[in-house]
Formats: C-alpha cells, structure tokens, sequence
C-alpha cells in the first residue's frame, strides 16, 4: 500500500511476491461494482440503461442569466448505495459551470470557501435531489460519491433523510403547487404509493422510472394509475438484471378490450344501425367482418370503453431470450 501512495496512472508496482501491475483509475462501473456496500446497489448496465431511458439533453453552461423553469432536477427516491446517483450525476455534469473546492464538513458557512461553495450550489442549472428513509444508507451513498474521482460528481447531487410525501409535499408548496421536476425514479418495493404525488410534482412530459424487483408491483402501478386516473402513461417495461448486457426484454403490460367484447360491441353497433334504417349490411358483408375480427389481435381501448370491460395484459413479448431480476418501468407524465 505504502508503494502505490504518490504514484500516478501507468506507473508499475510490484507486489510482495514479485508480480508487477500498472496503476489506473479505476472505472466508473468497476469503482460502483467494488466500492463498500451495506446495500445492493443497482449494478452497472443497469444504471446505464436507467440514464438512457431518461434521454438526457443538457445544454453547456453559458453567461446568460437562467430562469428557474428550465433548471433541470432529477428527483431519486431510494439512495440506497449511490452507484445509480453517480452515474445521473456524471450525465448531467456538463451542464453545471466548474464546482469551488467542497468545503470540509468542519467548514461553516461563514468562512468564504463555504461561501462560494453555498452560492455556485444556487445557481446550479442541474441537480440530483436524492432522498432515503435511513440516515445510515444515505450517509454511506455520500460517502460513496465523494470518493470518486476525488468528488468530481458531489457537487451535483442533494442528499436528503425522511419521508418522499413529506419532502414533495414541502417542495410543491414553497413553488405554489407547480411542478417543478424535469424526471423523477423510483427505487423502492412499492412505488405506486407515491404515483399521485409525483404526478402533480413532474413537469409536463417529464419522465418518471419505476425500478421493482417483481413485475407484479409495477402492475400495482398500473392498476393505481388507472384506478386514480393520474395523468401518467406506461410506455414501456423491461426486465433487466445482473448477467447479461444492457437492453433487457420487454414486456407487454397494458389494458385491452378482448376480442369476444369487441364482437358483442360491434354486433350491438350493427343491430342499432340496422334497427335505424340508416345502414343495412347484407350476409356477405357481415361475415367479412365477423371473420376479420376473430383475425385481430387484443387492441387498446378507446376513450368511451367502460373500465369494467378492460383486461390487463402482462406478459413477456417474443424476442431474444434472458434470465435476469428488476423490472423498470418507464411512465411519461402526460399534460390534457
């Protein structure tokens, strides 16, 4: 150990039992894979695929003053390990300017590092707010994000102690019940609990990312959106996990109107045309559109079907074969 003090990337040394090895920083995935744990942390490919999923856009920092709507904020509930709010830090670290020296913990915020530090934090234009309910994990995920690249993400990222409704609820009032986040994730065992909440605090189109390790809570999800009717739409699902690459198998979840109910309905449609006198279909043309319709697949509803009427659908869709844990769900919050 005393060996590799002082030295810098490429330089060779030599173990005790003569084997040389050349010194390099270590990865971002290998440093999140390695680190310390007292929680599992959302491995590597899967954080990746997380960001990718998010779209990310931001724009360099320029000497034009910034409104606060177009601050870009990621709201993370479920610090857990931090290994998924480093790899949200580093996508949006080009749009931060340079960070001053982060003060020490002993450091008030009288003293004028502390000073520049707390002013170049106010007007940051990207920030990952992430909260956890325990102190200890998220005191641990700090600890894990400082230690990288001597804390070159820190900077972008509040770390918060408590409850999710508590601190939404805290934020929605101080900005006058206007949405406020650009996207939001969630990693937590039931993420439906807090879908109402987070739909009045996502901006319009903003992205929210529920990541469960069974793919029956995001139909938990599901049924609470609908049943809540919250402006949120699913527009994918995916099954991912540790042991083979980024991507994962999509899922096929959503309501539908089965085929037998689409007939009754059409068969209803046709006898109140007929009974009106305003259309008559001979035998021929009813059976093309019975035949057509035993042909066609389960469709989505439309806007006037009863929810009573509505199945959901969850299932895998055909594709490339993997085995594998977490499900993440990408929802859209949608403006009407």
């Amino acid at each position: 150990m005393n060996d590799i003090i002082g030295k810098k990337q490429r330089d060779w040394v030599t173990s005790m039992k003569g084997q040389k090895y050349m010194l390099q920083d270590p990865t971002l995935a290998e440093y999140t894979s390695c680190s310390e744990r007292v929680v599992t942390p959302i491995y590597p490919q899967d954080a990746s695929l997380i960001v990718s999923l998010l779209d990310l856009h931001p724009s360099t920092p320029d000497t034009e003053d910034r409104t606060k709507e177009e601050r870009l904020e990621i709201f993370e509930a479920g610090t857990g390990h931090g290994s998924l709010t480093l790899h949200l830090a580093r996508a949006i670290h080009g749009a931060n300017t340079h960070a001053p020296n982060i003060p020490s913990s002993a450091t008030t915020s009288e003293d004028e590092e502390g000073d520049a530090y707390g002013v170049w934090r106010a007007n940051r234009r990207a920030l990952i707010s992430s909260i956890d309910a325990s102190a200890a994990h998220s005191s641990h995920a700090q600890m894990v994000v400082r230690n990288f690249r001597r804390g070159m993400y820190y900077p972008h990222v509040d770390f918060h102690v408590g409850e999710i409704v508590d601190f939404l609820s805290s934020r929605l009032a101080s900005n006058k019940d206007e949405p406020f986040l650009t996207h939001a994730i969630l990693d937590l065992p039931d993420p439906s609990l807090y879908l109402e909440i987070l739909s009045k605090a996502l901006n319009p189109f903003g992205k929210l990312v529920t990541f469960s390790p069974s793919v029956t809570q995001t139909l938990n999800s599901f049924q609470a959106v609908k049943e809540q009717r919250l402006p949120l739409i699913l527009e994918k699902v995916l099954e991912v996990g540790a042991g083979f690459g980024s991507g994962g198998r999509e899922w096929d979840l959503r309501s539908v109107l089965p085929k037998s109910r689409q007939q009754n309905v059409k068969q209803i449609e046709r006898h109140s045309t007929n009974v009106s006198g305003d259309t008559m279909l001979n035998d021929e043309e009813t059976e093309t559109s019975q035949t057509n319709s035993e042909s066609e697949p389960d469709v989505e509803p439309w806007q006037d079907t009863s929810q009573e009427d509505l199945e959901t659908v969850c299932r895998p869709k055909p594709g490339v074969r993997i085995e594998g844990g977490g499900f993440i769900g990408l929802w859209r919050r949608m403006h009407f």
